[in-house]
């Protein structure tokens, strides 16, 4: 999906993409996965005035999400500090994924997060 993400909307952003994947029977997972949605999206937010793409990609017993802006540079962690009002946002991309990188493409970069989905009962 196509976004302009303003502070206002990240909460109802957030909200939809767990029932996406609540309704795909993530159960807990999707509140994994929609954190690491929230938080960077923020990052669009904060650094790519609010436009992106967002994509949710299922793939045998991985979920695959992306997120696409128009700002030409890699994020980075920053180390972490106790008094720092933000920065933590990729920290915690980093601790939920199985893993995460960004690309730099020829109209900004897609930053690309895989989880493990853990088996269903049974």
């Amino acid at each position: 999906m196509s976004l302009t993400v303003r502070s206002s909307e990240i909460r109802r952003i957030r909200r939809a993409v767990t029932d996406h994947l609540h309704g795909r029977g993530l159960g807990e997972t999707a509140f994994d996965i929609a954190l690491v949605a929230t938080e960077l999206l923020a990052n669009v937010q904060d650094h790519a005035d609010g436009i992106c793409e967002l994509e949710v990609e299922s793939r045998d017993d991985r979920i695959v999400l992306r997120v696409r802006d128009t700002v030409m540079a890699h994020p980075a962690l920053r180390r972490r500090s106790a008094s720092a009002e933000n920065g933590r946002g990729l920290l915690i991309v980093d601790a939920l994924t199985e893993h995460w990188e960004s690309t730099v493409t020829a109209t900004g970069k897609v930053v690309t997060c895989t989880f493990r989905v853990p088996p269903g009962p049974g």
